[in-house]
């Protein structure tokens, strides 16, 4: 049997709003393989976005573990977390977060030269040409974000996420801002991609029939973080 990508073991997760304690995250188990996509649905509040903010390393737990890829990453300190961030996770945002001022190939390539300042700008170059292809942007590599619409500008950002074959990524309502047959799209290249690579899929979403197209559905309700009954 192979070794997950991802493994949390009883991740708890407390935080003060208003000066109140809030557990957020209640004894949070999960592992994610290769190749596999699982979609995480559940009500506002219940903790979605926390679980991977948690398994990013951009939150620390308050208690339990994250390995990815063998790498146990609780306790690591930023800067260390910083760089295995770009070597092994992906991050797909809802609101796409990409540079205006930079084209859909720089801002593909950034990732790459941030990763890997030694890499020379042909291979930079090549690599994010081929990443914006392999989204079926490659006629629209000189553009920048504001002449690209909402589905180009999530695309690029699909490009940006994958181009470095992430082990696992993460993806926080991808198609929240899109329309249903973009999103669609969207998500249909996405699964592709990860699928052909390998590379683990954890999807955030409040979309029923988009969290049926996953391998593997869970619900998170009140921190809890449980399968849900095959239909």
């Amino acid at each position: 049997m192979s070794t997950p990508v991802a493994v949390a073991r009883g991740l708890n997760l407390h935080l003060k709003s208003g000066g109140q304690p809030l557990h957020i995250l209640k004894d949070v188990s999960l592992e994610l393989s290769a190749g596999e996509v699982t979609a995480v649905v559940g009500p506002s509040g219940s903790g979605k976005t926390s679980l991977l903010m948690v398994l990013s390393g951009l939150e620390q737990a308050t208690a339990g573990s994250v390995s990815i890829g063998g790498t146990e990453i609780t306790g690591m300190n930023e800067d260390k977390l910083a760089i295995f961030r770009r070597k092994n996770l992906g991050i797909l945002f809802q609101n796409f977060h990409l540079i205006p001022s930079l084209t859909a190939l720089e801002n593909v390539a950034l990732t790459l030269e941030i990763a890997d300042p030694a890499m020379p700008w042909k291979t930079v170059r090549d690599r994010a040409a081929q990443a914006l292809a392999d989204v079926g942007l490659d006629k629209r590599t000189g553009h920048l974000p504001s002449a690209l619409s909402g589905g180009e500008q999530q695309r690029v950002g699909l490009a940006r996420a994958m181009v470095g074959n992430p082990k696992l990524l993460l993806a926080d309502e991808p198609t929240g801002n899109l329309d249903q047959e973009t999103g669609a799209h969207v998500i249909e290249l996405m699964f592709n991609l990860a699928r052909d690579r390998g590379t683990s899929i954890l999807l955030i979403t409040h979309d029923p029939n988009l969290s049926k197209k996953a391998d593997r559905q869970l619900r998170m309700n009140e921190g809890h973080l449980d399968a849900m009954a095959a239909a």
